[in-house]
């Protein structure tokens, strides 16, 4: 109530309390619950800050937290596991302008000389998954390296970024986070440690100074939640109290055990020569008071005024369920499948599983083709087909790659299959799109059954595999006349 109101409640009460009923009727019929201001929302405090506002100033804490959960928690290992095996699989096959050129790359891609192509792309998204964003530095090459495609990549971890890199430039630009911007919010640059700031082997004078690098050799890796977000952020941080809280409860309840089986039995008597068990065997050494043994069917008698009491340690009660609920929410943050994060099948069933398999990999298949696509695959296939133009290498001009991501293992295989079948017979999808989906080259499973067609013909070998041979191993006469005699 306002001071208008109080002034017409003062003169007119029964027109001040009309008001005050029509407000609250507004109030009811126009607001939304979590919008009201009362008991139930006093403590609830929300920013109004932008992305960047309130991503940067836990940035690192939140990365450096990610990384110890991730090396020190089985669930928070395993879920990490998962969801990269389930981006990456064992690569990603593409089909390129110039196919050979493209696989000869992929061999000696790595400036570091260790992985191929696809080794790569698993250790980028192993650090995208883990603390939010992973870096893809372009690195090319001179003639005399001896590369047919002058032209090597270089995963960064993130840290690589220079986040405390933020204000107006003497070019006009601005820089956030490390990320350099034009007037017209296009990134122009990153800025970049030479060396990880975390390294303790560094031997590089001025390592802890970022330098700028063009825009155009750089991809920066990370899932954007919000218009205006430069920076990402782990996924797993909605998750990482829980799973700290779950990791303490968990060891409290095992120190609790131990210290209840340290308490065998508790014996009541004023006679210090009286004891419970048989002595134990000490040589010359005199028995102490406490020190006796208690072994298996032995009977010992006390008199009427001694007791004994033996310890009977406390059941966990709701250990099991309790876990098995903060696990639920965990993978839920995670956005990983409850039964693959911890190998836990008893609460499901073959329905459940394929429910929560489709809707899992639909939140994977989001981030294979709005993230990883467009943001690395689509950019370093058109940096490689530059490279390979400008060196003489490629012939064909530079266009988009078509990309087959890893095979999904079917839950129910003959029926998949089936329901493939019928897809494509009845043209609701090419067989091309389909050998895709399974993740295998089209081009590549196309020209080996041609190759093993040839080769079985040429050898005089029949199969039913092949339509052109298949009348041969059951003809149409005998196939109409077994149906006629069903």
């Amino acid at each position: 109530m306002n001071w208008l109101d109080s002034m017409i409640g003062y003169l007119s009460p029964a027109t001040g309390a009309r008001r005050i009923h029509a407000r609250i009727a507004m109030d009811m019929a126009r607001s939304y619950d979590a919008g009201r201001r009362g008991r139930r929302t006093a403590n609830w405090r929300a920013g109004g800050g932008s992305a960047n506002a309130e991503i940067l100033p836990d940035l690192q804490t939140v990365r450096n937290r990610c990384r110890d959960m991730v090396r020190n928690n089985e669930y928070a290992a395993k879920a990490l596991d998962t969801m990269v095996g389930d981006l990456v699989g064992t690569g990603i096959v593409a089909r390129a302008a110039d196919q050979q050129v493209w696989m000869d790359w992929c061999d000696y891609c790595d400036a570091d000389e260790q992985l191929d192509f696809n080794g790569l792309i698993e250790l980028l998204v192993r650090g995208r998954k883990e603390v939010g964003e992973g870096l893809v530095r372009f690195r090319p090459r001179r003639p005399e390296d001896g590369l047919a495609v002058p032209l090597q990549v270089q995963v960064l971890e993130a840290d690589h970024l220079d986040s405390y890199k933020t204000g107006p430039l003497s070019n006009g630009n601005f820089v956030i986070a490390g990320v350099e911007f034009d007037q017209l919010g296009r990134r122009r640059a990153y800025w970049l440690y030479p060396v990880h700031p975390g390294e303790v082997a560094s031997y590089r004078v001025r390592s802890l100074e970022s330098k700028r690098v063009p825009a155009e050799d750089v991809i920066h890796y990370y899932r954007k939640r919000r218009a205006s977000q430069v920076r990402g952020m782990a996924e797993m941080a909605v998750a990482l109290m829980r799973l700290r809280d779950l990791a303490d409860y968990e060891q409290a309840e095992l120190v609790r055990k131990k210290i209840e089986a340290c308490f065998v039995a508790f014996v009541r008597t004023d006679d210090s020569s009286q004891t419970l068990g048989g002595n134990v065997d000490l040589g010359d050494k005199r028995r102490k008071p406490g020190e006796e043994k208690v072994s298996p069917g032995m009977i010992k008698y006390l008199s009427g005024a001694d007791g004994v009491e033996f310890g009977s340690p406390a059941s966990s009660g709701g250990y099991g369920e309790y876990t098995r609920s903060q696990l639920y929410a965990v993978s839920a943050g995670t956005g990983v499948m409850y039964s693959s994060m911890t190998g836990d099948h008893s609460q499901a069933n073959y329905s459940s599983m394929r429910s929560a398999n489709m809707d899992y990999r639909k939140l994977i298949a989001q981030e294979q083709w709005l993230a990883l696509v467009p943001m690395v695959l689509n950019r370093v296939a058109a940096r490689v087909q530059a490279a390979a133009v400008l060196a003489g290498v490629q012939k064909a001009r530079p266009q988009r790659y078509e990309w087959a991501m890893p095979k999904v293992d079917l839950v129910d295989p003959l029926k998949d299959i089936m329901a493939t079948k019928e897809g494509l017979r009845g043209g609701l999808q090419s067989l091309s799109a389909a050998i895709r989906e399974r993740g295998d080259d089209p081009g590549a499973v196309f020209r080996e059954i041609a190759d093993e067609r040839a080769r079985l013909k040429e050898l005089g070998i029949l199969s039913d595999a092949d339509p052109a041979v298949s009348d041969k191993l059951i003809p149409p006469e005998v196939v109409a006349e077994l149906l006629g005699a069903k």
